[in-house]
């Protein structure tokens, strides 16, 4: 990420009373932002994540005698390297699925697009460390489109499964030039087994993605395919280890793109032509019913409201009382598991309404994808809770900027699972060329659930009495504490890196004070709990005060508040 620096967000103030929020980069996952422009989106720095120790005799063995691990693909700026010699920890990519350097534990589904399928099952409490596999440049972790699957069968047991609605092949063109104004640029780059007039599952950064360029070493025609669920494949009139480069333009829609909020029902498909199981839909407008979902609601609030539902899910063991029964009842309305189980669920209940989505997993991660009448796929996160996470063939680092705003509801518990997952490891690290910007708060303690539509803002330097005074009759504590000292953030600026220096202007808007700390607080933790302190600041006559500090190399992964206070004589 330190080589996009194009990319940053510049800070945007957007209250009197304001703190800010650095958006620093966490592991799990998709943090997108509400409606409007609240950036709540993290970003993940590549560097940052636990690197998995390799063999360098490994590969070629798991390979089939294809020589010893060398140098990853990702081999600067531009296009990669084009040698047939494996990376370090690289996979190879066969017909049957990927083939790792040392024994790969396979996903729950596996990762053949033919013969994998995700179910829906009672392991919903958090998962141990996540291995994942680095495929493109800038990298999509942790949302690489492994396997895509658009259809949901559900046994007469209860228990549900994803499938695949069409197997069928087709061609994807290839040029169209190369990425336009509303595009963003990737390469991919396969070590393909290839088996000859076979089709081999690769992984994919969008559904509608353009491909603009294939190169191959060896010099031959590879071909790419595609199925009904946008899976893609490699396809070549050869035998052998084949490297594929693929250069690809995704259009920003999908990561982040606002809905049309315009479209009425009567541009969806039928619920029975989405969900055709009668039962899954009878079970599921029971669950939705009791919630107030259904296609009384306009069609954008109704996605809103399955995103909000199923974001609010907690990862913990499943009840064995609950083992019977419908497992997709059970697990919605307890609003338990991870990201998978959020994921299959959201596929029943949104396809009972009509609303046509997949659902995508990876090794490490699975989400959702909804097409959007007239705008087409939308990629959205349900969340997820991970103990750590191994990035494998790592690259340059630079990880893609896409997905800062979603306009989804984001419950406490979706923060929750993104501020508390750390890694094991701090190192020298950079936090973060994250996005950053000032968010409306009251006072200099947090505002409460970021998710709230309702948060009020002012602009920078609005007068006091703009803000809420108590109410009369209150208790003489809360009179006094509204008289105590009163902290503003006005602006801060610098990169956002683990030992790089950042500077901070703010004010004290109400009372006295000589000198004010100025601390880095995990966002949605009251007050200054588990804060971590970057400096002191003179206050001047004018109540303004400056401080420049280097961001402490422990600051762990997550969402962060810039917040400061009094610093007591």
């Amino acid at each position: 990420m330190r080589r996009d620096k194009a990319q940053r967000w510049p800070w945007r103030a957007m209250g009197a009373a304001a703190a800010v929020v650095l958006v620093l980069p966490a592991l799990l996952w998709a943090q997108e932002s509400r409606r409007g422009d609240r950036l709540l989106h993290r970003h993940l720095d590549a560097e940052r994540f636990e690197a998995v120790d390799s063999d360098a005799s490994g590969v070629g063995a798991a390979a089939g005698g294809q020589g010893s691990a060398g140098p990853s693909p990702w081999s600067g700026e531009g296009q990669p390297g084009l040698s047939v010699e494996a990376g370090a920890q690289e996979w190879f990519w066969t017909a049957d699925g990927p083939v790792a350097q040392s024994p790969l534990e396979p996903p729950h589904g596996g990762l053949d697009p033919a013969t994998g399928n995700a179910t829906l099952d009672t392991n919903t409490d958090r998962v141990s460390a996540l291995d994942y596999q680095a495929s493109f440049e800038p990298s999509v972790v942790p949302w690489k489109r492994g396997v895509a699957h658009d259809g949901v069968t559900r046994q007469t047991d209860g228990t549900y499964s994803t499938r695949r609605r069409s197997s069928s092949l087709t061609s994807v063109p290839v040029g169209g030039g190369a990425a336009r104004g509303n595009e963003d640029r990737f390469w991919g780059s396969f070590l393909v087994r290839m088996e000859a007039g076979r089709a081999h599952p690769i992984p994919s950064v969008a559904p509608d993605q353009r491909v603009v360029q294939v190169l191959a070493e060896p010099l031959v025609d590879v071909e790419v395919l595609r199925d009904g669920a946008d899976n893609f494949y490699l396809r070549g009139d050869v035998d052998g280890v084949v490297r594929v480069n693929l250069e690809l333009a995704v259009d920003r829609f999908y990561f982040d793109g606002a809905l049309h909020e315009d479209v009425s029902w009567g541009q969806f498909a039928s619920p029975e032509r989405v969900l055709g199981d009668a039962d899954a839909r009878a079970v599921a407008a029971r669950v939705l019913g009791a919630r107030g979902i259904d296609r009384g609601l306009a069609p954008v609030d109704a996605l809103r409201a399955l995103v909000g539902y199923y974001r609010d899910f907690e990862a913990r063991p499943f009840p064995q009382d609950e083992v019977g029964g419908d497992r997709y009842e059970a697990i919605s309305t307890l609003q338990v598991g991870v990201c998978r189980h959020r994921a299959l669920a959201f596929l029943v209940s949104a396809g009972s309404l009509g609303l046509e989505s997949r659902y995508v997993y990876n090794e490490a991660h699975a989400f959702v994808e909804v097409r959007w009448p007239g705008q087409g796929w939308r990629r959205i996160d349900l969340g997820g809770a991970a103990d750590g996470f191994n990035y494998q063939n790592m690259g340059s680092n630079s990880v893609h900027q896409g997905g800062q705003r979603d306009g989804f509801p984001q419950p406490q518990r979706y923060l929750d699972e993104i501020i508390a997952l750390e890694t094991g490891e701090q190192g020298d690290g950079a936090m973060s060329d994250a996005a950053y910007e000032l968010e409306a708060e009251a006072g200099v303690e947090h505002a409460g659930d970021a998710s709230s539509e309702d948060a009020p803002m002012s602009a920078p330097g609005a007068p006091e009495a703009a803000l809420a005074s108590p109410p009369a009759g209150e208790s003489r504590e809360l009179a006094m504490a509204a008289e105590a000292p009163r902290v503003e953030i006005l602006e801060a600026s610098g990169e956002v890196m683990r030992g790089a220096a950042m500077r901070v202007r703010g004010r004290v808007m109400r009372g006295e004070a000589r000198r004010v700390e100025v601390l880095l607080v995990p966002a949605g933790t009251a007050g200054f709990e588990r804060g971590v302190p970057l400096g002191e600041a003179e206050v001047q006559r004018t109540g303004e005060f400056v401080g420049e500090w280097s961001v402490p190399r422990q600051v762990s992964l997550g969402r962060w508040v810039l917040k400061a206070r009094p610093v007591e004589e």
